[in-house]
């Protein structure tokens, strides 16, 4: 089987977008491209190389004299799609309310534990990826390809959503809850109720973050 390597530039750029993502680098916040250069353990072509890219991408920009700095979140951009993805995802966890098995269950269940793990550690950045699996598990048990895909493509459009517990950590608490409420409703079939509490859990989010880019 091949293995695919590397390079020293793809190394950097990867690792800098999903610490972008992942709310691990915050908006604003600037690099220093001598700390990324020991940190790799490489010189400072590949990191500049990288940069440009993620420049072009518009993760960060480079300001004369001050260098890459990440750029912010386009709150009307995030507030548009949130307001989609409240009623599609709704939607969908009412729809796939009646399909799901007791390994998706215990599925949830799990991602719940590992989410509880990662406050305990304040790994934040964590929750992210966690939250998407628990909810793309749900709306995928629903019979309706086009749907799924829907939400997926709205997802995968402004990936930097998902860093609303690195960026506000005292909505990760509360969100747990809300998961924890989200798989008893799917546990006793009640469609209604679940549809209810997943555009609850997602307006509160949206909140959240909204309100952390306007102090911004």
């Amino acid at each position: 089987m091949a293995v695919a390597f590397k390079t020293k530039s793809e190394a950097v750029y990867e690792r800098l977008r999903q610490d972008i993502i992942d709310g691990k680098l915050k908006p604003g916040e600037r690099i220093v491209m001598s700390d990324l250069s020991k940190d790799f353990g490489f010189s400072e072509i590949p990191i500049r190389e990288a940069v440009r890219r993620l420049e072009s991408e518009g993760l960060l920009y480079v300001t004369p004299h001050v260098g890459p700095i990440v750029s912010t979140i386009d709150e009307d951009e995030v507030t548009e799609i949130y307001l989609i993805r409240i009623e599609l995802e709704s939607l969908a966890a009412k729809l796939a309310t009646p399909h799901l098995s007791d390994t998706d269950l215990d599925f949830l269940d799990k991602k719940i534990q590992e989410m509880e793990s990662a406050i305990s550690r304040q790994n934040y950045e964590k929750l992210g990826p966690l939250n998407k699996d628990f909810h793309l598990r749900i709306y995928r048990a629903a019979p309706h390809r086009l749907l799924y895909k829907l939400i997926v493509d709205l997802w995968e459009k402004v990936q930097r959503t998902r860093s609303v517990f690195a960026l506000v950590p005292e909505r990760a608490v509360a969100s747990v809850k809300e998961h924890r409420e989200i798989a008893k409703a799917l546990k006793s079939k009640d469609a209604d109720l679940v549809g209810k509490l997943v555009k609850e859990q997602k307006r509160n989010s949206m909140r959240a973050l909204v309100d952390y880019l306007e102090e911004r």
